[in-house]
């Protein structure tokens, strides 16, 4: 004779899948709050030369896709700018106006200055110097305001 308690009902099944559906969206709820509260940590090096200053035309915005920074030269000097956009790290589109997340559509003006779209900070823009061998290089260990920026001389 079975025993009624080793019988798998479907009210059992269901009721177990609901408790494993429950912890599973809970944890990924977690994952996305936290990703949202600290950003995805850049894979980039921290330090690191981008070239000769004659390697940027002067007022451009170049974008070093490899360390997510784009280099803006105009002539007083070169500045560094993060390429990564502030609410979940996508590369941001250069536009008209500023940069574009093309993931989830904030937009910066040229300064970094946040305009609009779920972002929750400006753009960091980092330390240019020059190694002794001529090359520019980029510190983003080191955060300086927008208007700071290697100058020539």
């Amino acid at each position: 004779m079975e025993d009624q308690n080793d019988k798998v009902t479907r009210r059992w099944f269901l009721g177990k899948a609901a408790i494993v559906a429950a912890i599973g969206s809970g944890f990924v709820a977690l994952i996305a709050a936290l990703r949202e509260i600290f950003p995805p940590f850049s894979k980039t090096n921290k330090v690191f030369t981008i070239g000769r200053l004659y390697d940027f035309p002067i007022d451009t915005y170049t974008l070093m896709s490899k360390q997510r920074v784009f280099i803006l030269r105009d002539h007083e000097g070169v500045k560094a700018m993060s390429a990564e956009c502030t609410h979940l790290g996508c590369v941001l589109d250069r536009t008209d106006n500023g940069f574009q997340c093309p993931c989830h559509g904030s937009r910066f003006d040229e300064q970094g200055r946040v305009i609009s779209g779920p972002a929750p900070r400006s753009l960091a823009c980092f330390r240019v110097d020059l190694t002794p061998d001529g090359q520019l290089r980029v510190n983003t260990n080191y955060k300086v305001p927008f208007r700071e920026k290697f100058l020539i001389r």
